[in-house]
């Protein structure tokens, strides 16, 4: 009898945690700050530090932030220098370049303003146009 009941709990208790993700902690919520800030767990809860130097150019915001994906074939992102994927994506025009620049694109794929957040939208252009040009492809309208 006793077996049988150790058995029912037994079923009772994993029959409750089917289908529910597990996550330390076990709540979602914990994790919307974590995305809110591109996934950099030092930023959490933290506005970005204010860069206080002079503009910086393309390939130093490329170097600083974009590279840390775009310099990586494993990461998805298109590399400086794939002349194809590049003339794709400008094919849609500068504006839907920069909209995914600065807004993020497939839910994290690619992070709001490329993951830096101190970076002003004419550093990120400078940016997108850095690796256009270092692919070889005319910038968009």
């Amino acid at each position: 009898m006793m077996n049988a009941v150790l058995k029912i709990a037994a079923l009772v208790v994993l029959s409750a945690s089917v289908g529910k993700p597990v996550m330390a902690g076990g709540s979602r919520e914990k994790i919307k700050p974590l995305a809110a800030t591109q996934g950099y767990r030092d930023e959490i809860g933290r506005p970005p530090e204010p860069y206080k130097g002079p503009p910086r150019s393309g390939a130093e915001v490329y170097a600083y932030r974009c590279a840390a994906c775009h310099a990586k074939t494993t990461q998805g992102a298109p590399m400086p220098g794939d002349d194809l994927e590049w003339a794709l994506r400008a094919r849609q025009g500068m504006d839907t370049l920069m909209d995914h620049t600065i807004n993020g694109y497939r839910q994290l794929l690619m992070p709001p303003r490329g993951g830096c957040r101190n970076c002003s939208d004419a550093e990120l252009k400078a940016a997108v146009l850095y690796m256009l040009k270092k692919s070889g492809v005319e910038p968009p309208a």
